[in-house]
């Protein structure tokens, strides 16, 4: 039988049949070309990123990562978290620290949020965070508090939110969110040298979103390949690196930023919601007294003959200041602000007049204005606390409280003005700014801890308070000069070295550090190696604390016992890179080369852009070339 039709065949067909076979229906047929349109280009884009996952391409984006030390289960910040927000060479690092994977049970965890000012720089040993912690546990003496510092210097609020998601997630019981110095010049600000500046909520997120897989992390770097050269700073340079941003009060990129700032607390409350945190939120504070603005611009209408007029008050105004003319000095510069008030500088020189004139409240407006007006826009402004504010004053159930931390700091201040006994320069605090702001926060915090905590609280004076924290957090003498010492170093450099108040702020500090040195005797090294050793007793794996003991035994010349406390970090932190790095660099100095080798590869290792230790290897690998193995 011949099943083939023949053409006769086919012209026979009954009328209205199709010579072939039957077709799908059209609807079908759309069907099929969507599932080829949709269904394929994500089948291998899945398969694309499954492929660059298991090759090891790229980095984890969560904030907590999972880690096994000495057979526990750990959760360590991700030391590549800020890779989607900043160029490599320039990324910032988590604290180096260890959370219990599973809460202990009677731990009360809080996550403090925030950038450089709540991290604890300069130092993080001596952090707000570390002060609430001590101060918490001696009020509720029957409970053991954790807080833990979710904060990373100059991140902002687009760095925050996806640290709150995951934070969502870790069992925590409470939120402590002081936030807002960088908002202008971290990632996505206004003034920022990391990439576009102020785009909207939308593209930020979606940008964020690409990069949280392996496929737009790769195009993200073949774009940073293809550009070359961006103009982004090859190393980290401070605050100097966005001096060239410069933004007016009301330039529409930082009106933009104030808002994205609104959206992304906003967000970062909600994830609290969701996860049935309580939140607090905490107005930022900065020093205004003694705290210059770093750049000052004129207003864009003036004239050649305002200005010149401008400059002609300005400038008498700075000469009668300085030989102590000062209500003449106070008329030239308020005649100035008559043309131009919007000049940052100008403000900060009347606050100055009317302090030294005992008007303590207009000389608080001037300043606040001055810090506003600042064009290198470092500091929390105005702008900024009232979105704080109103925010926590949009809820009104007790989930989310709101702390007008700047005005209570403010009260406790000389002349009831920030300044420079609370802050090193700008916004990072010192021990004793840092122990105000803690006092602060516990009283708020108490009010949102359960029944269960609070109805064992109790009453302690504020020396006592203090003393605890000296004990606890082992606050030597030794400390003390060396941070003062730190701050020196950091306000030596620009871009503080062009602020009028520069030199006054130099010589407090070298004053600060006289000021250890008159309390040090030849009993003070013994004394300051036992309050390490008290300090450790009670919390022996308090990683922080080791450290400064290390330093402490470095500085003195006990090199082993320098060497035995960094192990002892190494041990507890065997993810940080600085420790490894520490003791390899004291190994080498004993002629210990070969174990020396060991620790500084294990630095590298963990962090392969750690310049000290590279050079460190590569000194001793050249002198001995049979390590190289």
């Amino acid at each position: 039988m011949n099943l083939i039709p023949t053409e006769s065949d086919l012209r026979e067909a009954p009328e209205g049949m199709d010579s072939q076979q039957p077709s799908a229906p059209e609807g079908r047929r759309w069907l099929m070309r969507l599932v080829a349109m949709v269904f394929m280009p994500l089948l291998i884009l899945g398969g694309l990123e499954l492929l660059l996952r298991f090759s090891g391409y790229g980095y984890n984006t969560d904030y907590f990562v999972p880690s096994t030390i000495e057979g526990e289960e750990y959760l360590i910040p991700n030391r590549k978290f800020t890779h989607r927000f900043f160029p490599p060479a320039l990324a910032r690092a988590p604290l180096p620290m260890r959370m219990a994977a599973e809460k202990p049970e009677g731990t009360f965890r809080i996550f403090l949020f925030g950038e450089s000012a709540a991290y604890g720089d300069p130092d993080p040993s001596f952090g707000m965070g570390r002060f609430l912690e001590v101060l918490l546990e001696t009020r509720y003496p029957d409970t053991n508090f954790e807080v833990v510092p979710v904060a990373i210097t100059a991140i902002n609020s687009h760095v925050i939110l996806p640290i709150a998601r995951d934070c969502a997630k870790r069992d925590g019981d409470m939120w402590l969110i002081y936030m807002g110095n960088n908002e202008m010049v971290g990632p996505f600000g206004a003034g920022t040298v990391f990439g576009e500046k102020a785009p909207g909520l939308t593209v930020v997120r979606t940008s964020l979103l690409l990069k949280s897989t392996r496929i737009g992390q790769l195009i993200a770097d073949m774009i940073a390949l293809a550009r070359g050269g961006s103009g982004e700073p090859e190393a980290w340079g401070g605050i100097e690196m966005f001096s060239k941003n410069l933004l007016r009060h009301d330039d529409p990129a930082r009106l933009k930023a104030y808002e994205n700032f609104r959206g992304n607390l906003e967000d970062i409350i909600r994830e609290g919601e969701k996860a049935g945190v309580p939140v607090v939120l905490s107005t930022v504070v900065s020093n205004l007294r003694n705290c210059s603005p770093f750049s000052s611009l004129h207003s864009t209408h003036l004239t050649g003959e305002d200005l010149s007029a401008w400059d002609l008050l300005y400038q008498n105004g700075l000469k009668l200041e300085k030989t102590g003319s000062l209500e003449a000095a106070l008329d030239d510069y308020l005649k100035a602000a008559a043309i131009d008030a919007g000049f940052a500088e100008l403000q900060f020189r009347i606050g100055s007049c009317y302090l030294k004139l005992g008007d303590n409240d207009l000389a608080m407006e001037a300043f606040n204005r001055a810090r506003d007006l600042d064009a290198l826009a470092v500091r929390a402004d105005t702008r900024i606390n009232r979105i704080i504010m109103d925010a926590a004053a949009k809820h009104v159930d007790a989930s989310v409280l709101g702390v007008d931390a700047e005005k209570a700091l403010a009260n406790q201040a000389s002349y009831g003005i920030p300044g420079k006994e609370l802050f090193y320069e700008h916004v990072h605090f010192t021990l004793e700014g840092n122990y105000r702001l803690a006092r602060i926060l516990a009283g708020r915090v108490g009010e949102l801890l359960p029944p269960s905590i609070v109805e064992n609280h109790r009453e302690n004076t504020s020396e006592y308070e203090y003393q605890a924290c000296v004990r606890q957090l082992a606050i030597t003498l030794w400390d003390q000069k060396r941070v003062w010492d730190v701050a020196l170093g950091r306000i030596s450099v620009a871009p503080f070295i062009s602020q009028s108040s520069h030199p006054s702020n130099v010589q407090y500090c070298k004053d600060r550090m006289l000021e250890v040195d008159s309390r040090t005797t030849s009993a003070t090294p013994a004394r300051d190696q036992k309050s390490y050793e008290d300090a450790l007793r009670r919390s022996p794996e308090d990683t922080l604390i080791r450290w400064n003991y290390a330093q402490f035994f470095e500085m003195t010349g006990a090199l082993p016992e320098a060497i035995n406390q960094g192990k002892e970090i190494c041990t507890l932190l065997p993810h940080a890179p600085w420790p490894h790095y520490f003791v390899g660099s004291l190994l080498a100095k004993e002629d210990r080369f070969k174990e020396a080798v060991e620790y500084l590869r294990k630095a590298l290792e963990i962090d392969p852009n750690q310049s000290f230790a590279k050079d460190e290897l590569d000194r001793i690998l050249a002198a001995y070339p049979s390590l190289r193995k």
